[in-house]
């Protein structure tokens, strides 16, 4: 078994387990972030699942989202890191692997709501940074990261920023 093979089982073993947690009542939103929750491990995931050819992987991504679609209104945060569209690009990502439009429309719900926690006007949104209390042009708590999942969205897929494809 290669490495790559036993942390990916190593991973897979874990996740129900976070799944259940996030399920819990009273689970912190926190569990939907992509910098340490379940839209980050959703994300290696789908990429386990098509290059080590484990199709369970993809099933198990696939719960990952729908939790990770569950707690996106609860999330206060628009950005990558503990934020919406962390989830967004992870609702992408299994939407392209799975070819089912329930994570397309999840996706479409986050847009939505990254939208409403924007300022400015609808043509010229200002998206809050992490501090929730300014903007911000960086990738992972700003601008630049939520207009990449929005184009990805979008165009129905494309490159995802920060991911090696």
């Amino acid at each position: 078994m290669s490495s790559a093979e036993a942390r990916g089982a190593q991973l897979a073993a874990g996740t129900p387990g976070i799944v259940a947690a996030a399920t819990a009542p009273g689970a912190t939103r926190r569990y939907g972030s992509w910098c340490r929750g379940l839209a980050g491990i959703g994300a290696v995931l789908v990429r386990a699942a098509d290059r080590l050819g484990e199709p369970g992987y993809l099933r198990l991504s696939q719960r990952t989202a729908r939790t990770c679609a569950a707690l996106a209104p609860r999330m206060p945060l628009v950005t990558q890191c503990c934020g919406l569209f962390g989830v967004g690009d992870l609702l992408v990502d299994v939407a392209k692997a799975s070819g089912s439009e329930e994570f397309w429309d999840a996706a479409e719900t986050v847009a939505a709501i990254i939208l409403s926690r924007s300022g400015g006007t609808p043509s010229r949104p200002v998206f809050p940074n992490t501090g929730l209390t300014r903007p911000s042009a960086t990738w992972a708590g700003g601008s630049a990261g939520v207009l990449a999942f929005l184009r990805r969205l979008h165009d129905r897929g494309g490159p995802r920023l920060g991911l090696i494809d």
